[in-house]
């Protein structure tokens, strides 16, 4: 019996193998094909009648922005899920996009009141709300109106969740609390990553 990691799991492209040069936000055509192959398991007949034997590039495309971890959380959601049809091209892209309770995060209502409430000394629930805290600014937390904070902490908070679901270390400064949860990074990268993700956030406000 074949073991759930085998249809969830995607290979990383070996280096050797050739591949048609894709841009960083699509999909490659090996892990397309690992996708069918595991869809075909999964779903059996069922998915290739639906989509046929190879997909004709409507998945890639659907699929751009994705990465393969994602790509293997959505294939265990619909081993999980307990469906017997498969999903469609805008369930699956759902299906591989976990909420923050599901990766074990604080909820997004939480994550917020507890950002634009901290204190100096406040001993924070998660690194992830504290790593988004820090990109939307502090004092803006603290001093915008809700309908215009809450917009930038839940893109943020929407960030830090992707890159933790990608295995990506969360660096930030250390707070107090949180020493045994956050790898400390070099002070410059940070204030670096962090300034780059306050400008894109701002850049977006109404």
């Amino acid at each position: 019996m074949q073991h759930i990691s085998e249809l969830t799991t995607l290979p990383s492209p070996a280096s050797s193998a050739p591949q048609r040069t894709s841009t960083p936000a699509e999909l490659s055509e090996r892990t397309m094909a690992d996708l069918w192959r595991r869809m075909t398991r999964i779903f059996g007949h069922r998915w290739t009648s639906a989509y046929g034997e190879m997909d004709d590039s409507t998945w890639q495309r659907g699929l751009r922005g994705l990465t393969p971890s994602q790509i293997g959380y959505g294939l265990t959601a619909c081993i999980r899920r307990a469906e017997p049809w498969p999903p469609t091209l805008p369930e699956f892209r759902s299906l591989c996009t976990p909420s923050a309770e599901d990766l074990g995060l604080p909820g997004l209502d939480a994550a917020y009141r507890e950002a634009a409430n901290a204190d100096a000394g406040h001993a924070w629930s998660h690194p992830a709300v504290y790593v988004a805290a820090q990109a939307v600014g502090m004092f803006e937390l603290r001093n915008l109106t809700q309908d215009k904070s809450r917009p930038l902490f839940e893109r943020a908070y929407g960030i830090v969740c992707k890159r933790a679901l990608a295995g990506e270390v969360l660096t930030a400064p250390v707070p107090k609390g949180l020493e045994k949860l956050v790898t400390p990074a070099k002070p410059e990268t940070v204030a670096g990553a962090l300034e780059k993700m306050r400008e894109a956030l701002h850049g977006c406000a109404p």
